[in-house]
Formats: C-alpha cells, structure tokens, sequence
C-alpha cells in the first residue's frame, strides 16, 4: 500500500512515538522514506527492498531550532515553504505575528531563519536533499545534486 503524501493524511504520524512519514515522492527514490523523529530530533532515511526488508542508509539528528524548520519545509513539500511559516515555527508565533515581524524588520526576522537552514545543510546533504532558497517567496527541499568537475 501505496502511503498517502496528501497534507490531510497529516504525514502518517504517530502521536504515541512522536513519529512523522515523509516519502517525499520527487526527491528520494520510490523505495525510500524519511522518518523524522520529534522526541530525538532525527531523521532516518530508510529503504525499502522488494522483499519487504527496511534499512536504514542514513540517519542525522538536528538541533531543536534545525528540527523548527526542517519540519515545516517537509510539510510544505513539494511545495515551497514561505518565510513566514518559518519565522513562525522557528520563534514559535502565529503567522500573523511573524508576517508583522517581517514586515516591521526583514534582517532581524530572517537571520536567525537563516542562520538555522544553514545549520541542518550538512545533515540534509547526508539525506540527500538540500534546501534552495526562493527569492521573495521561501526555501523548498529539493534533492541533493553533487557540483560536476
């Protein structure tokens, strides 16, 4: 059974482990899936063989302000996900309160969202994926491409 990538299937979680799905369709390969880990602040990328067997190729823990925004870039996947949502989960503030922020002070309100996608990179990198910065808009995952020489 195929799972189910929608928004509202609120990415398979389980509350009693705190556990969250994403197989993330577009940037890992059809027989992988992250699973992030909220109580550890981990993601395990697991693969699945046709036999049925799960291994695990790789797994990153992140800082607690990594964890802010990696999950809401995994939410928002494949879409984009904006600046405001990350200020918000980031400083935790409604949306409404981090719009505001931005608008009153961008530099202030952006920095420590950068200063946070920077910090998951090289665990991201080690998933596979990377974060892309869209001008005027936010970041979106996307998957890793390693520079040709």
């Amino acid at each position: 059974m195929k799972p189910d990538p929608s928004p509202e299937a609120d990415r398979n979680q389980d509350p009693q482990e705190g556990l969250l799905t994403f197989p993330l369709e577009g940037l890992l390969p059809a027989n992988q899936t992250l699973i992030l880990n909220l109580s550890m602040r981990s993601a395990t990328l697991f693969s699945a063989s046709p036999d049925g067997e799960a291994q695990v190729l790789s797994q990153q823990r992140f800082t607690p302000n990594g964890m802010r925004v990696l999950l809401p870039l995994l939410r928002a996947y494949p879409r984009y996900c904006p600046y405001d949502a990350l200020v918000a989960s980031l400083l935790s503030l409604t949306l409404a309160q981090a719009r505001q922020m931005l608008h009153d002070s961008w530099e202030m309100a952006m920095r420590p969202v950068r200063r946070a996608i920077s910090g998951i990179m090289d665990g991201l990198h080690a998933l596979g994926l990377s974060v892309r910065s869209l001008r005027k808009a936010g970041y979106v995952l996307e998957a890793l491409t390693l520079p040709h020489f």
